[in-house]
Parts: structure tokens; sequence; C-alpha cells
């Protein structure tokens, strides 16, 4: 029987926490957070006896070292904010556990001479060395689409273009957030990282607009911007193929106010300033006010009243040539709204549905032996039959990918 600890009791943790409390092979999940209470109503509403909770300082190495010492898990699953990888990663290294997460916090092309690309990386070799595995950026995007962009890759011969987008639509009676909304506002305000001709580029931030359809469920076309994220980072360098183009951008129905409040007003500026006496930041005042993600319980309660309505939907381009014949692979996501999603796993909501699901299903193929390799590694490695397992067990938790195949006339 398997033991598997979570760090960081949010939305991503309430639905790994309730997917792997079903898997036979899992004897406990211990839940923790800085905020317990948080974790007791996760925990309460799944409603499982596997499930146990603590209190943990993901900022203490130390605290946590003695917490994953205390019963040998065999997995740690980093479901907080990724600010914390090193604390985390490096307590799984310290007390052998295997590792995976969802997102990185530090990127750099080059550090030292060497293509770390992502913080997480850096502890490669020693996860070889243990015969330990770290998936690294293992949630829906990163983690789902560069599963989605390596089974068109695999099908080519050379790879021209690879474009990733992610899309969301969200209303609600007040201001709500399916995730972390500092985090995804602090990415739109930094400039955005993507690969042409050999080389990493910077965009600045909303550049690159471009109109995209999103096929049901969204079934709209949506604008969608240059965004900083891992994808263009990691699949040039681990998918396998030379790649000539790597892009990610994102967008949702209020992007021209994002634009409006970041780089019109500058609400993400951190220079200090004094205001009646008082020094503080844009950043701090902006970020102060931002609506936290919703619990279990205001998820449970806004859908019941019919107060919320939510869908995101991911999508993956390739284009390529195989056999001398140009081809273009579209690929996107189909999966439960926030209203199919919290009827499945309480308190849950259609962003950390799709972010998890990938997640949990990638922890059960570490914990099941179906993943055959040790180190530090991201999802776009996997092999066919790896990618096989993966997405039957996604689509197992209804998530489905449809693919629709092109090619030139001529």
């Amino acid at each position: 029987m398997k033991k598997v600890i979570i760090v960081g009791a949010g939305a991503q943790g309430n639905v790994i926490a309730g997917i792997l409390a079903k898997a036979p092979e899992i004897s406990k999940i211990m839940l923790v957070d800085l905020d317990v209470e948080r974790a007791a109503e996760v925990a309460e509403y799944l409603n499982s006896d596997k499930i146990q909770v603590d209190k943990a300082d993901a900022s203490d190495k130390a605290q946590l070292i003695e917490l994953f010492k205390k019963d040998n898990y065999d997995l740690v699953v980093n479901a907080t904010l990724m600010t914390f990888n090193r604390q985390i990663i490096e307590a799984s290294l310290e007390t052998g556990s295997h590792y995976i997460d969802m997102a990185s916090d530090e990127f750099f092309p080059e550090k030292d001479g060497k293509q770390y690309l992502v913080e997480q990386l850096e502890y490669a070799e020693e996860f070889e060395k243990k015969g330990l595995m770290a998936n690294i950026l293992a949630g829906c995007d990163a983690g789902l689409v560069n599963v989605m962009a390596k089974e068109a890759v695999e099908n080519l011969d050379e790879v021209d273009y690879i474009g990733i987008k992610d899309y969301g639509v969200v209303t609600c009676d007040e201001p709500v957030a399916m995730w972390s909304f500092q985090t995804y506002l602090e990415d739109c305000a930094d400039k955005a990282i993507y690969w042409e001709d050999g080389r990493y580029k910077w965009a600045e931030p909303f550049a690159g607009e471009e109109e995209y359809y999103f096929p049901a469920p969204l079934n709209l076309t949506g604008k969608v911007f240059y965004h900083n994220h891992e994808e263009p980072l990691t699949i040039p360098q681990f998918i396998g193929k030379p790649v000539k183009y790597v892009d990610f951008k994102m967008g949702d129905p209020d992007s021209a106010t994002w634009e409006f409040l970041l780089s019109g007003l500058k609400l993400m500026d951190e220079k200090i300033v004094d205001i009646k006496g008082s020094k503080v930041s844009a950043k701090d005042v902006f970020c102060n006010q931002l609506p936290k993600t919703l619990t279990p319980k205001k998820c449970i309660d806004l859908v019941k009243e019919k107060k919320v309505q939510s869908q995101v939907v991911l999508a993956v381009d390739v284009k390529g040539t195989k056999s001398g014949k140009k081809l273009h692979y579209k690929m996107w996501t189909d999966s439960p709204n926030i209203e199919k999603a919290c009827a499945m796993i309480p308190g849950t909501n259609d962003v950390s549905w799709i972010t998890s699901v990938p997640a949990s299903i990638l922890s059960l193929m570490i914990l099941r032996g179906q993943i055959k390799r040790t180190g530090v590694f991201p999802c776009e490695v996997f092999n066919e039959e790896e990618r096989k397992i993966f997405f039957k067990g996604i689509k197992e938790w209804h998530i489905t990918i449809h693919k629709q195949i092109t090619s030139d006339m001529v």
C-alpha cells in the first residue's frame, strides 16, 4: 500500500486528494497546509478515512523534512505556490520520496553556462543518483498540453510550429478566483518567453494578439496574447525533435481590462511609494484587494445558488511535415464546467479540475511504476505507452482530447 503527502490544501490539493483517495493501492493521504482549517474543510467535504490533515509551513524546509520523515511517504505532491518549490523538492530528496508539481517559479534559459531552464531541473542529477522520479510541470498547462504536443510531434518528420492557447470564461454575481489571481496577473505583467529559430526570445506584455477559435464546449472566438509560461522553455529541449517555433498564449473576455490595469495604470508595480505616511507599492494594494481562490464551501454555495458559471478550453496546434506533406494537428480539451466538476468532487471548480486531474493521474502512474524513468523531467518526454495510459486515465475523469488533422491541397 502507498502513502502520499500533499503540500497545499487549495483548489488543486482538493481535487488531487479526492481522486487519490479513490485509488485502492493508496492507504494514506496526508494533506498539509499553513491554514490547517482549510485542509480540514477539504477533508470534511471529501469524506474519506484515508485523508488526514496537519499544519505545515511550506517555506520551512526543516519542518517539511521532519514531517516527510514521520511516515516515509512514497510520493510528495507539491500543490502549493511555486515560490516554495525549492524547499519542497529538497525535502523530498532528503527523505527519499518521489515528487510531482505543476509549475515553476524561476525561468532562466541559461544559468552558469548550463540550460537549467526552470529551477527544478537543477536537482536532476541528485534525483537520478537516488533512483527517484520528479515529474515537474504536471498540471494542465504545463503538463497536459505538453503531452498533447508530443502526440502530434511523434507523427511528424519536421516540426515547424507549436502554439498553445488557454482561454476561460467566468461569470459570477461577485468577484471570484478559480486559482491564484495574483499568480495569473504576475504572469500577465511579465515579459513572455517564446522559442524561435533555435533561441529563446522575449515579448512585451499583451503582445502577439491573436483571434483564435475555441471549439465546444466554448464554441467562440477569443483574443489571446503572449503569456509568460513554462512550455516554450522546456518543449524545445525535451520533446525529442528540433522545433522551429513554440509559444504560449492566454486570454479571457476581460483581457482588455487587465491590460489597462497592468500596462496602463501599472498596478503590478513593486516600487515603494509614500502615501499619507504609509510606505506601500501599487502591487501590494492591488493584490490585497484581489479575491481569494474559492474555498470548497464557497464554491458549493455559488454553484448551488446558480450564481457562477465557468468553462475553460486548452488548445494545441502543431504544424509540420510528414513524408513531404504539410500537416496541421489541432487538439483541444473537452472537460467539465464548474457545475459538473463540483458535483463530482465537492468544492471543485473547472480550472482546478483540468489542472489537477492530469496531476492525479501522473501521481498514480508514478506510484504504480508506469513511468519508466528517473531524474527530473517534464511531461513531453513520455513515450507512446506512457501517453496511452495517461490519456486513458484522464478520460476516466471526464477530460477528453479532440484531434483534427488537416493538410494542404497541394
